[in-house]
């Protein structure tokens, strides 16, 4: 009961998180250039996507069957598995932008809160190949960890965008 609880605050943390990232990229406009404008806003359209994959893969990996085997358990390991796809392609989109000028500091932590979550969505998929609830549980701090590096991205971004508005 308590990892499903923990998952459950874990979505709507990240949720949290890309609501306040989200809503500074459009305020940028003052001291910045085309291209903080174009990041600026390609961060913003991914980070949407990004939210929608880690909270539909928070959802599919928050309440594991107890026994892992039958049908329960193929249902939740395809669920998992899709979502988990979802969540790593919008982490590779993430990570493979390129900063402007006036984004230096953020992207480096954009960068490494990409890095966690694929670290972790590689330890629960681990878990949930290998049929092993126990494995999942145990990689619930990677999640954390993540979530926790993207909390430091989201800082510095919107640092960096209150910047640029002068």
């Amino acid at each position: 009961m308590r990892a499903v609880t923990k998952n459950k605050s874990i979505a709507l943390f990240v949720i949290g998180l890309f609501s306040l990232a989200i809503s500074a990229p459009n305020a940028v406009s003052a001291g910045a250039t085309q291209a903080d404008i174009d990041y600026s806003t390609k961060v913003s359209s991914l980070s949407q996507d990004f939210i929608k994959a880690t909270t539909d893969w928070a959802a599919a990996i928050a309440s594991p069957p107890t026994f892992t085997i039958g049908s329960k358990w193929t249902k939740y390991k395809a669920g998992a598995t899709k979502s988990s796809n979802a969540v790593l392609a919008a982490t590779a989109k993430l990570s493979a932008l390129t900063p402007s000028a006036g984004f230096t500091k953020s992207d480096p932590l954009l960068k490494a809160a990409c890095a966690s979550y694929k670290s972790a969505i590689t330890a629960v998929n681990n878990g949930v190949l290998k049929n092993d609830a126990k494995v999942i549980s145990k990689s619930m701090s990677l999640v954390t960890k993540a979530n926790t590096a993207l909390l430091a991205w989201s800082k510095s971004y919107q640092a960096e965008v209150a910047a640029l508005n002068g």
